[in-house]
């Protein structure tokens, strides 16, 4: 199993007697490799903060998070951050590329801590494959601000992928897209998911995007439900 979560609970915002308002409420989910599914619910239900456990970018209040049978728990900081480098891509609503670097360069930024000329020669050609793939080949030597916001998310697609991670969290992809960019991104994110075998979750409004993938969930009232 690439994922598990167990009995996975967050609250937030104690009140003054010390109470919480509970977003996550002892979910369980085990995601496999190559799995693609997505996760909606209403505004504030807690989807983000799902996804920030899954990628060890924030703490369940207990439960536990297990990564190819490894508890995340026993890892300290720097294994933590060796964990999301190497196997966890992340891809938000904004594209955060730094506005100073060309799209080539902002693609390669997770691969400097690569400690071996091998591996970080193997992600500029697979910068290369990627960027031409998603359609910005010719673009390598551009910078943010002379490319479109849909090109920018698809850059950042590719930053996400540079490392060839196992999964790949997605948080509101397609948010900041008009309605034809965003179409373009939901069909990218299917089929690098079946080209490169990566497992894929998607936290996302758009029901159109939820539809499209294998296994859809959603989250409310801290449950984590199955939708058909």
């Amino acid at each position: 199993m690439l994922l598990e979560l167990i009995g996975i609970t967050r609250s937030y915002e104690k009140d003054d007697e010390g109470r919480g308002r509970s977003v996550l409420d002892g979910i369980s989910l085990a995601i496999q490799e190559g799995e693609s599914l997505a996760i909606t619910g209403p505004s504030g239900s807690g989807k983000s903060t799902l996804l920030n456990i899954m990628g060890t970018l924030d703490a369940p209040d207990s439960g536990e998070v297990k990564f190819n049978g490894v508890d995340v728990r026993r890892l300290k900081e720097p294994g933590l951050a060796a964990l999301r480098n190497r196997h966890i891509g992340f891809v938000f609503q904004l594209h955060y590329l730094l506005p100073q670097l060309s799209l080539l360069e902002n693609v390669l930024l997770p691969s400097i801590p690569l400690n071996d000329r091998p591996a970080r020669e193997k992600a500029a050609k697979r910068a290369h494959e990627l960027l031409g793939r998603v359609g910005l080949g010719d673009k390598i030597s551009r910078l943010p601000g002379q490319l479109s916001v849909g090109e920018c998310q698809r850059g950042a697609l590719v930053r996400a992928l540079i490392n060839g991670p196992a999964l790949l969290l997605a948080d509101e992809p397609t948010g900041s897209l008009d309605h034809q960019n965003a179409l373009q991104l939901g069909e990218l994110l299917k089929e690098l998911n079946r080209e490169l075998c990566i497992a894929m979750v998607v936290v996302t409004h758009s029901l159109e995007l939820a539809g499209s993938l294998a296994i859809r969930y959603r989250l409310d009232n801290g449950k984590l439900l199955p939708e058909s």
